[in-house]
């Protein structure tokens, strides 16, 4: 407030704090015409008391009811015909305005004139008598004329003031308003207690001296409590009984800011548990599954709820991708990036799509929650990797990610409750509808009508969203592209690195396997150089014709191309699909299939001949005979020092008669040479040299002697009848 005006400058004081100081003439002139200060004179605040004072804080016609305003419209017109009469000399007297007055009728002629449809004349109309304005006395007239120049020809004066009437003072003593306080605030708590329960042990608690038991010794009623109680403003009630945390949610003031402008510029990103249960048949079913061998993939018949994925551009609300899955996780909020970044025209083919869907486009800056799905290592490095600025939204601040929130809730109303097993938005809502029975559709039957509404229904739906006006995300994309240009989407190498899947391998001759899948180049070949090398493939699950590799030590990324046609067209998921289901079979097929292999194998087994009948006792000598044979080639021969073999005598080398040969002496202290009879064969020691038909046997014990030379001859040559050449 200006105190007082000076050469140098405005005098002014803070109506709030109290403070003076001085602000210079050109700033002050400068803020008036710029308009960023409101001058309001002494007078105009008196007499703005004044009015909000006479009409009980109403301002301005607007804040009446319709009803009330048609009655000041006829009230404002009686004023302004009164005025141009006196204008026109006419002398208008509280008496003469009276129904039996000369000049009422003139009045209400000229009324009638100004604001046609009000009826003052109370003329007939097709034999009845019309509805119309009832005029009052002159002097209520001449009323109404004061009061509208006293408050400088403000027509809400002219309403009605019957809400003012009554008592003004309060009804209550001041400790009756005190327990009225006492109550209330206990009733603000985030327990969220009853009323009528909090009021019954007030009454018990609450102290009272004895002056004030002696102004009014009852309490006040419960129902004076409730209508104080809905005086409260919401806000204050949903943050005291629900807490801030739910209070900024469901009252928070919202948000007008336009956050983005260019296509690609900026996108939230954020998962939702659909409100629907997905089964293949509609009938419940209990399996005990291990879950170490529980597949990852959903089954056919398995009834559960599922995760939705989306990313929602800012600047256009385009969906530029969406993922259903049954965790929430980093692989999925990966898949979800490939998807905003690639072409989407595979779902619109596969679902059946009328339109084309959102082109590819470059992410700018990403914003998301807290949730696990988003925050950690791998979707921050992949997000950093492709060039995106990563911004983490405030916990329990709905109002950071308002967008695609919005998304969540009209996804919901507009597909999900109208199909079979919709659970209802919160538990218990849905008190006559058994959700899990009711399921009938499947998860790719979810997800191909989700894809239809994304790419059919969505973008070409008129948005009432901030920046929007109206217009439809794809005529807002079109916009931005046209006013901004577009973002060129990444390129498949910097998909594959940063966004796509990993996995350790090891080359071989016909390149590099990545979940079986095979690829090959001619980079790949030299740098393997026919050894196995260690090397990491970084593949993208959305296309499998190429995949690029790194390796420990190694500079360059090697690119390799896809060496299986089989999966060209396929998507990893498609192609892991197909490996497996080529090993599942039906399970009474299989066995009849295991049984024809079995016999087949068989008779080709018995026609080789190569298989002996295993009934038969020879089939089990062969290894013993072979260890027979081994034996013997382990054998090491050696002499005796003590005993020399008998030698021939010259020239009778080759004899076959019984020449004597010579037989060295026989050493002393040694027994005669004893034949063998004709009953026991002939042994020899195992040190001894083996002649021919000389049977196996020990060695005799005993001492050695020479034997006789006849005898020697016989043992060593026997007769031959058959020559040997």
């Amino acid at each position: 407030m200006v105190s007082v005006r000076e050469e140098s400058g405005y005098a002014v004081e803070c109506k709030e704090t109290g403070e003076c100081f001085t602000l210079p003439l050109e700033r002050v002139e400068t803020a008036i015409r710029h308009r960023d200060c409101e001058v309001i004179k002494p007078a105009d605040v008196e007499r703005r008391k004044a009015l909000l004072k006479h009409t009980d804080g109403l301002e301005c016609v607007e804040q009446l009811s319709e009803k009330d305003q048609r009655i000041v419209q006829a009230r404002l017109a009686l004023v302004i015909a009164q005025n141009e009469l006196r204008a026109e000399g006419v002398k208008l007297t509280q008496r003469s305005m009276n129904k039996s007055g000369t000049h009422r009728r003139l009045l209400l002629t000229r009324a009638e004139q100004i604001a046609p449809g009000h009826n003052f004349l109370g003329t007939r109309r097709g034999g009845k008598l019309a509805s119309g304005f009832d005029v009052p006395q002159g002097r209520t007239l001449t009323n109404y004329r004061d009061v509208y120049h006293r408050f400088d020809q403000n027509p809400v004066v002219l309403a009605d003031r019957d809400r003012m009437k009554g008592r003004r003072e309060p009804r209550l003593c001041k400790w009756q308003e005190r327990f009225i306080d006492y109550v209330l605030n206990r009733w603000h708590d985030p327990k969220q207690p009853k009323l009528a329960s909090v009021y019954k042990l007030a009454t018990k608690v609450f102290h009272r001296s004895p002056q004030e038991m002696a102004q009014d010794i009852n309490f006040p009623s419960i129902t004076t409590i409730r209508t104080r109680a809905k005086a409260i403003s919401g806000v204050v009630t949903v943050i005291g009984r629900g807490g801030a945390r739910h209070g900024t949610n469901t009252k928070g003031a919202g948000s007008t800011d336009v956050r983005a402008l260019g296509f690609g510029e900026k996108f939230e990103t954020d998962q939702y548990l659909l409100s629907i249960f997905t089964s293949g048949d509609g009938v419940v079913r209990a399996e005990i599954i291990d879950p170490k061998e529980a597949p990852q993939e959903l089954a056919d018949n398995e009834i559960r709820r599922c995760w939705l994925h989306v990313i929602l551009d800012i600047a256009t609300r385009e969906v530029l991708g969406w993922v259903m899955s049954e965790t929430a996780d980093a692989d999925h909020s990966k898949a979800l990036l490939r998807m905003a970044t690639r072409d989407k025209t595979k779902e619109k083919v596969r679902y059946g799509c009328k339109q084309d869907p959102v082109p590819p486009v470059r992410l700018g800056l990403a914003l998301a929650d807290n949730g696990t799905a988003t925050r950690n290592a791998d979707v921050y490095a992949g997000q950093l990797g492709m060039g995106m600025a990563v911004m983490t939204a405030r916990a329990h601040q709905p109002m950071d990610k308002q967008t695609v929130e919005r998304l969540f809730g009209t996804t919901q109303w507009d597909v999900l409750n109208f199909r079979p097993g919709y659970t209802g938005s919160r538990p218990g809502e849905l008190t006559g509808y058994e959700p899990k029975p009711s399921a009938e559709i499947s998860h790719d039957d979810l997800y191909g009508t989700l894809t239809r509404y994304f790419i059919d229904e969505y973008p070409f739906r008129p948005h009432r969203g901030t920046g929007m006006y109206g217009a439809t995300p794809r005529q807002k994309q079109e916009e931005a592209l046209q006013l901004y240009g577009p973002m060129e989407p990444p390129s498949q190498r910097d998909r594959c690195l940063h966004l796509g899947a990993k996995v350790q391998a090891t080359t071989t001759s016909e390149g590099v396997r990545a979940f079986n899948i095979p690829f090959n180049s001619t980079e790949l070949q030299r740098f393997a150089a026919g050894r196995p090398k260690r090397v990491t493939v970084h593949l993208d699950p959305d296309d499998l014709r190429k995949v690029h590799v790194t390796a420990e030590g190694e500079d360059a990324v090697i690119e390799a191309r896809l060496s299986m046609t089989v999966f060209k067209d396929q998507t990893l998921e498609e192609a892991i699909e197909i490996m497996g289901t080529a090993t599942k079979s039906n399970p009474i097929l299989r066995e009849l299939h295991d049984r024809h292999l079995s016999e087949a194998m068989k008779r080709r087994a018995l026609e080789s001949g190569f298989f002996p009948d295993s009934r038969d006792p020879s089939s089990y000598q062969t290894l013993a005979q072979l260890e027979a044979r081994a034996s013997k080639l382990l054998q090491v021969e050696t002499r005796p020092a003590a005993y020399i073999g008998a030698t021939a005598a010259p020239g009778h080398l080759m004899s076959r008669g019984r020449t004597s040969g010579v037989v060295p002496a026989r050493p002393a202290g040694t027994a005669p040479f004893k034949p063998p009879s004709a009953s026991t064969p002939p042994r020899a020691s195992t040190s001894s040299p083996r002649f021919a038909g000389q049977a196996d046997g020990p060695p005799e014990t005993g001492a050695t002697s020479a034997p006789d030379p006849d005898d020697i001859k016989a043992m060593t040559f026997g007769p031959i009848k058959d020559s040997k050449l």
